[in-house]
């Protein structure tokens, strides 16, 4: 039951994802990489879903928790950041679905008291998102005004 119910989770993910780029690329007509800066959610939910793929050929349980921190940085953080208006419905959709997914890695890791693979997963995930999230974070704040112009001439 638990692995169907992570497979539907990063299905719900992908979909996610697929509506994120359609919004971001088709709509706003934003290139990929403005994309991924201006919606982090969405290169935190490409990160879970290729360590996701990677969990399963591999069954190292660490590459699950390697995507923790974006998740939940990006994901969960969001819900408490983004304002709750109709506008932000879609959003917080996607938000609430990232939750989830982080709920469901730590009860995996923790049910089986895979500890050693949540410390390393954790670590490797700190080591390589923290310097990007710094990168994604000054991106924004530079461009933060066109973004916004974006948003107010749909």
């Amino acid at each position: 039951m638990n692995k169907h119910l992570g497979l539907i989770i990063a299905i719900l993910m992908l979909l996610a994802l697929l509506n994120n780029s359609y919004f971001f690329m088709g709509i706003l007509k934003l290139n990929m990489p403005k994309w991924l800066a201006f919606n982090a959610c969405s290169l935190s939910i490409i990160i879970y879903l290729l360590c996701f793929f990677i969990y399963q050929i591999t069954k190292m349980e660490y590459f699950l928790a390697i995507p923790l921190l974006p998740l939940y940085y990006y994901g969960t953080m969001g819900l408490f950041i983004m304002p709750w208006n109709a506008s932000n419905i879609p959003a917080h959709i996607t938000h609430f679905l990232i939750t989830v997914n982080v709920l469901w890695i730590i009860y995996t890791q923790l049910k089986d008291h895979n500890f050693a693979s949540l410390g390393k997963g954790l670590l490797i995930g700190m080591i390589i998102f923290v310097p990007i999230f710094a990168i994604i974070q000054s991106y924004t704040q530079l461009h933060k005004k066109e973004f916004m112009t974006l948003l107010q001439n749909l």
